[in-house]
């Protein structure tokens, strides 16, 4: 709450610095970075937009999680076939997961996934076994990516404690075409 009140204060700002119409009134407030830089703070907060550090200017960008319901079992499955074990990370291709919205986020869901395509191999592992849970960390769809299956491609894949999925600055989607 105390975000939308800032927010209404700061846009209150701007409105009587432009009605009053002196340039001094304008400037002065322009001069303040502190609060255009909250406001913008509260408005990314409200409405989304926010970009992540690796996003271009200009670009948006959507956070894609998981659920419980995202078949992780389907990962684990994918993981072992490729050998993989505890303590291990590599950069990786995964082919195909899916991407549907719910509630007004995006999930992606393993259940579809053929294959994982090792493309290099950054941590060997212990040889033990693979965890059971999943996390994804930074991974973002660009505004224009619509439900469907698509190929992660360049993600970093670990298994240490929990198997997590993070983006790369190399990371995209590319759809996947019947």
């Amino acid at each position: 709450m105390r975000k939308v009140e800032a927010g209404m204060k700061i846009a209150g700002t701007i409105v009587g610095a432009f009605r009053d119409g002196t340039s001094s009134s304008k400037s002065k407030f322009f001069q303040n970075q502190k609060k255009l830089s909250t406001m913008k703070s509260v408005f990314e907060s409200l409405f989304g937009g926010k970009r992540s550090a690796d996003t271009p200017m200009g670009t948006k960008s959507t956070p894609v999680g998981i659920t419980a319901y995202s078949q992780s079992h389907v990962l684990h499955q994918r993981m072992k076939e490729e050998k993989m074990t505890h303590g291990q990370t590599v950069t990786a291709n995964l082919s195909p997961v899916r991407l549907e919205m719910s509630y007004g986020q995006v999930i992606m869901y393993f259940c579809p996934m053929k294959s994982i395509e090792v493309l290099k191999t950054l941590n060997d592992g212990d040889g033990g076994s693979l965890p059971m849970e999943v996390k994804v960390d930074d991974l973002r769809i660009p505004d224009g990516i619509h439900p469907g299956l698509y190929t992660l491609k360049n993600v970093t894949l670990s298994s240490n404690g929990k198997m997590q999925v993070t983006a790369t600055s190399n990371t995209s989607w590319e759809p996947v075409t019947a």
